[in-house]
């Protein structure tokens, strides 16, 4: 507020000072609250006044003023010193737990038309009007000379009222009094869109503050989102979100210690800016950009989701299932004498209870109907059973035979009959 411009000439005109006297104290190289104070060897309350009367003259084109206009500028002098000493006492006596300095208005309003001015691809409202706490956080860096990283959660937007709710706290003589403590706001960052308007508007608090300009940090923005938009490499992953909160803690690391002589502008120069420049190419902060190895196979990205498996496949596993407890179920009855479980040849049926030859372990000693299967001509050969029996129940046994070609080349029964008929 003493430095401001905007707000000098905003209080000026609420006194009424008119345009000519503005002018004329601009002439004299007096704009602000802070040189107006100083513009004159002259403390209020001083018995000698002639040094502030000269002032007056000057400013009016005068001499001596107008009788009607030398109290308006005397007050313009008063609070110009008086908000001087103030600002001097409150620098000396700040804490560490004191909230930001705010911003005056007319200032906010004067910082916020400039940027609609020069901004003009942007509109500044809504998503992209960062909020009034959001810019006194930054305005107050410039105050202390001493940049902070700002967290995601801080860069919230301009909202219509703010929750204050009453608590007690020590002022600074240590009396405990019931002040209003307003309902810290956090930033919705939950999706990547969010997460680039709330970026966005520090970009926007930061060039308000006059520390470094939007386009500055544009920059570093447009390489964050480059990293996280790039698809990845073979066996290799996307940047992550964890990734990119990395980098930008780094990068704040690397402007804190390059500006540790302080941020504020001087000759032109903008100190974060130069640090800025520098840090976009510090390989130990591109470095957290980079996709990190992944653990999956060649070809398939960690953040699809798992493909299905097909019906073969589940067959397949399904007769791989049957077959082993197939076998568990004959080697209890090798041992026990007794079969027990299901087998290949079908579920909730009954086995035989006789014992399988060696050689037929991992194979069904009944048919689906409970009717035993020769196991001689499954070994050797059987000649004692008839031609067609056999073909049916070496059929039945071994499932690789199809026995459609079986049943088509062996004659049944009836058609014996029919033939003999």
């Amino acid at each position: 507020m003493l430095d401001s411009r905007a707000v000098f000439e905003s209080r000026a005109t609420e006194i009424g000072i008119n345009a000519a006297e503005l002018a004329g104290l601009a002439a004299a190289g007096v704009d602000s609250f802070g040189k107006m104070a100083f513009s004159c060897n002259y403390v209020p309350a001083q018995a000698e006044d002639r040094p502030l009367i000269a002032l007056v003259a000057r400013v009016c084109g005068v001499d001596p003023p107008p009788p009607d206009r030398e109290p308006l500028l005397r007050r313009l002098f008063f609070e110009s010193y008086t908000l001087a000493a103030a600002d001097r006492r409150s620098r000396l006596e700040k804490k560490d737990g004191d909230e930001p300095r705010k911003l005056a208005q007319a200032e906010r309003a004067s910082r916020h038309r400039d940027q609609e001015l020069r901004l003009t691809g942007l509109t500044l409202t809504g998503e992209l009007e960062p909020s009034n706490t959001l810019i006194d956080l930054v305005f107050q860096m410039l105050e202390d000379n001493q940049l902070k990283y700002v967290r995601w959660e801080q860069c919230t937007k301009e909202l219509m009222g703010i929750k204050s709710d009453p608590t007690w706290k020590p002022d600074s003589q240590g009396i405990n009094r019931e002040v209003m403590v307003k309902e810290e706001m956090k930033a919705d960052t939950s999706t990547d869109l969010r997460l680039k308007y709330a970026l966005q508007r520090r970009s926007l608090a930061f060039d308000q503050s006059r520390l470094a300009s939007y386009d500055k940090l544009e920059k570093w923005l447009g390489i964050l989102l480059e990293a996280y938009a790039a698809p990845p490499i073979d066996n290799y992953k996307r940047v992550s979100i964890e990734q990119i909160q990395l980098a930008e803690r780094e990068m704040f690391k690397y402007l804190i210690r390059e500006t540790r002589r302080g941020i504020k502008p001087t000759g032109g120069l903008t100190p974060m800016e130069e640090a800025l420049d520098r840090a976009l190419v510090a390989p130990e902060i591109r470095l957290h950009l980079q996709p990190l190895q992944s653990s999956k196979r060649k070809g398939l990205d960690e953040d699809e989701p798992p493909v299905k498996k097909s019906k073969a496949a589940a067959s397949e596993n399904e007769k791989l299932r049957r077959t082993i407890e197939n076998l568990q179920g004959q080697v209890k009855n090798l041992s026990k004498g007794q079969k027990k479980g299901k087998g290949k040849g079908g579920r909730g049926h009954n086995r035989s209870e006789v014992r399988m030859p060696s050689e037929l372990i991992g194979q069904n000693a009944t048919t689906s109907s409970n009717e035993p299967i020769c196991f001689s001509y499954n070994l050797s050969g059987c000649k004692q059973q008839k031609q067609e029996i056999v073909a049916q129940r070496a059929c039945m046994f071994a499932p690789s035979v199809d026995r459609r070609i079986l049943s088509a080349s062996v004659p049944t029964n009836e058609q014996q009959l029919k033939s003999a008929s």
